[in-house]
């Protein structure tokens, strides 16, 4: 697997120039927590046979909001509406409730303190 970091100022124009429609298959997104910050990830695939897996990721603070990349890749907005649920990540034009109800309180894929 190909790791490569950006920051939350460039997330969105890295994957941009990174990404191609008809060679990369964006998995999923995911989130990690890191001590006191978030490892935000977005999973790549390549349609070319063997396909190197690439994950783009980002260290933010919890309360920091989070680009979306709907506008690079129209499915995104799955990732992002599980990860805003299920990690409680401020993204982008992303409103909970997708998952979960949209009044759940906490979220269920952080460590508890």
């Amino acid at each position: 697997m190909n790791k490569i970091e950006t920051t939350l100022e460039n997330v969105k124009k890295d994957i941009a120039r990174f990404y191609k429609y008809n060679l990369h298959h964006f998995i999923v997104m995911n989130a990690v927590e890191a001590g006191d910050k978030i490892e935000v990830q977005w999973f790549f695939n390549e349609y070319a046979f063997p396909g190197e897996t690439i994950c783009i990721y980002a260290m933010i603070k919890p309360d920091e909001e989070v680009p979306s990349i709907k506008d690079i890749i129209a499915s995104a907005w799955v990732a992002e509406a599980e990860l805003a649920d299920l990690m409680n990540i401020k993204i982008e034009n992303t409103s909970k409730g997708f998952v979960l109800e949209p009044d759940f309180e906490g979220a269920p894929l952080r460590k508890k303190k």
